[in-house]
Formats: C-alpha cells, structure tokens, sequence
C-alpha cells in the first residue's frame, strides 16, 4: 500500500545519515508509541511532556515520518487480517483472496493528511492532559486511514484517565467510527444521558469498506476480551455506561451494514457471540464481578444488568437477517450474497449461539422477552428498545 503525506517545509537534505533535533526525536517517538512500536510507559511519559517547538520540522525528520505511517500502518492491517485468504462481497459478488488479491491497489493506498502530522506537533509540544493549546480536526477533512491512525492512536492513549479526558473532547475521536467500534465505552461521554455514536454508513463504501475486511479478525479478539473481561467489573455506574455505548455503536453498526447489504463486515459481530456463546450463560457471566446491592431503584439496577449484555442482544437481528436469507431465492439479485451469510451462520451453528443468547437476555427481561422456544422477531433494533428505556 502507498501513501502520500504533507510536502515538506524545507529544501531536501543532502544523501547520509539524518540528524534530527530533540523535538523530531521525541515527536517520532511518540508516533511509533501510537502505532504500537515503542513502550507504553515511555511514550504516555512522552505525551505528557513538553518540548519546545521549532518553527517547521526538518525533511529528514518528515521523511521518517512517511516511513514509519506508512509501514506500521500496513503491518497492522495485514496482522490484523488482511493476511487471510477470506472471501468477501464485492459488487454483491463473493470475491475470494487476500486483501491485495482482492481489491486493486488504487483502491487500498493508504492516504494520510495534514492532521496527523498537526496532532503528532500537539502531542509533542504540549502536555495533552493540561494543555491550553487548542487542537482538533474536523471529520470530514480526514481521510479513511486518518481515521484509522486516530483510533490506533486513541487506542494506545485510552489507559490514562488525564489524557483520556482531554481526547474524549475532540470531535476526532468522539466521531471517529473506528474508536467506536474498538472501544466505545471509552469514546462515549460519560456524563451523557444517551450516548450518540457516528454515522457508520460511509464504513461500508470505498477505503473504509477494505480496511474493515483487514479488521474482522481484529474486531473479533477484541470484543471477546471485553465480553471475558465484563465479569470482573465491580462498577455499576461504569457498567451501564459501558452496556448502553456498546448497544448504541452496534446497533447502529448492524443498521448501516443491512442498509449498504454488506452483512460481511458484520461477522465480527457473529463470531464474537459464538465464541463466547459457546455453552448456556446466565447473566451472572457478564454481572457477576458487580459489588454490593447496586442502585438503590430496582429499575436502575435491571437496567444496569441489561446493559452489560449489550452485544448479545445482538443476535436477535442477526437471527433476523438469517431468516430473510432463508427466503432468497436462485434467480435474486442477493443470492449469493445470501448464500454467503448462511455459510457464516451455519459454520458457528448460528441457531444455537441465538438460542443461547435469546435465553441469557430473556433471565432478566421475564416480563418483556419473547416465549421461550419460539423464533426471534424484530426489525433491527435488538430488544426492541431504547439502551435507557424504562424496565418493566
């Protein structure tokens, strides 16, 4: 994959070794900290100190720049994924292959633009969690794979509470669909009544469609860690912040994937359930780290416990799409591509993953679930409510 990065600022450097100032070194540092090549400790330390500021940065040092985006990028899209001879739709069509057997290149070069090299200046000159410095990029001036160095980056900073604090109130983070389906209970304001996840519909055409085929995989371990991780949670407030984001981000994910017909990119969402599905759950395996009696209105505590099984409500409009894919037939225009999402569904024997999920949301919503045994319904909203409905 290539990339194209900001002109430099100053004539080029003759042929030899590069020398860079403490400035370019602290501030490369940082960005392999981002990307994942340089200790975490070291490089928060980093992001919480000063530098002084020159007035440009030297083209060596923009070189270097170039180079570690450009590699570090691409390593982590094919670790993440994008090594696995997978198959994916492709003009509705099944398209089997490595990513670069996939897609062509001019639709998989990694673009980058002036904000990241303005964000790495920032993280480099200022002390982020006290900073005075305004810093922030406008969403729709950032390419698909600025967004996706911003998730890493957000990634890679999440673990500090200071630092978290400040990014959380930048647009590009709080819209960036990738922090929100990496990590969305970090993204999301946590004072928010509602929290409001991006629009994912532009996830499903063009670079960002291909960048989510490479992150299948990535998607995958991650959200079966936290899935794993739920039962150590003591926090009730942090738990049904955490719950109602996860909802939100994937049901707004599933509602932009049916719309663009690319049920593919959702696999994560499959895969993950199945894999933590993998024998009757009670509610406990996803509450039980929960101290003392919680809430003292009983409303808020059911709320709370139906929250923290946010991605297994999940299932109901998978079932959902199941089910249609069930009715195409042979001559229809999504026949293979229904074909395709059957085989998804059959190869983690979909029906016991939903039955399994239907029966752990149904223990605490005996009021309001569906009669046991019999199929799911619903129109693409898992629950059919509001992650901050009333209980029953």
């Amino acid at each position: 994959m290539t990339r194209t990065v900001p002109p430099p600022t100053q004539p080029p450097e003759p042929d030899g070794p590069r020398q860079v100032s403490k400035f370019e070194y602290n501030l490369l540092r940082i960005l392999k900290f981002l990307v994942g090549h340089f200790p975490a400790d070291q490089g928060l330390q980093l992001v919480r100190t000063a530098t002084t500021k020159p007035e440009c940065i030297s083209v060596g040092a923009v070189d270097l720049v170039k180079d570690v985006l450009s590699k570090a990028l691409v390593l982590f899209l094919t670790r993440a994924g994008g090594w696995r001879n997978d198959k994916y739709l492709r003009n509705n069509t099944p398209a089997s292959g490595r990513v670069w057997g996939r897609i062509p290149l001019d639709e998989r070069t990694l673009e980058f633009s002036r904000p990241v090299l303005d964000f790495l200046f920032w993280l480099t000159a200022e002390k982020v969690h006290e900073t005075k410095q305004a810093w922030d990029a406008a969403p729709k001036a950032l390419t698909p794979t600025d967004e996706l160095f911003f998730a890493l980056a957000f990634d890679a900073m999440r673990s500090d509470p200071d630092v978290l604090a400040m990014l959380r109130r930048k647009d590009t983070f709080s819209r960036n669909p990738f922090c929100w389906l990496t990590a969305p209970q970090d993204v999301a304001d946590p004072e928010a009544t509602k929290p409001q996840a991006p629009d994912f519909t532009p996830m499903f055409g063009g670079l960002r469609a291909v960048l989510l085929e490479c992150l299948q995989t990535h998607l995958t371990h991650r959200w079966i860690r936290s899935e794993r991780d739920k039962g150590q949670l003591g926090d009730w407030k942090r738990m049904r912040h955490q719950g109602n984001a996860e909802f939100v981000a994937l049901r707004d994910f599933l509602k932009a994937a049916e719309a663009a017909r690319r049920a593919d990119l959702a696999r994560f969402v499959l895969r993950t359930n199945a894999a933590v599905l993998q024998s009757d759950l009670t509610p406990v395996f996803w509450t039980g780290g929960l101290q003392g009696s919680g809430p003292q209105r009983l409303a808020d505590r059911l709320e709370t416990q139906r929250a923290a099984l946010a991605f297994p409500r999940q299932m109901e409009t998978l079932e959902v799409w199941q089910e249609r894919a069930r009715y195409v037939g042979y001559f229809d225009d999504d026949y293979q591509a229904s074909q395709m999402w059957k085989a998804d569904w059959e190869a983690v024997n979909g029906d016991r993953v939903a039955a399994r999920a239907r029966a752990a949301v149904e223990m605490l919503e005996p009021l309001r679930g569906p009669i046991a045994g019999q199929p799911a319904t619903g129109t693409g909203t898992p629950g059919g409510e509001n992650p901050e409905g009333s209980s029953g």
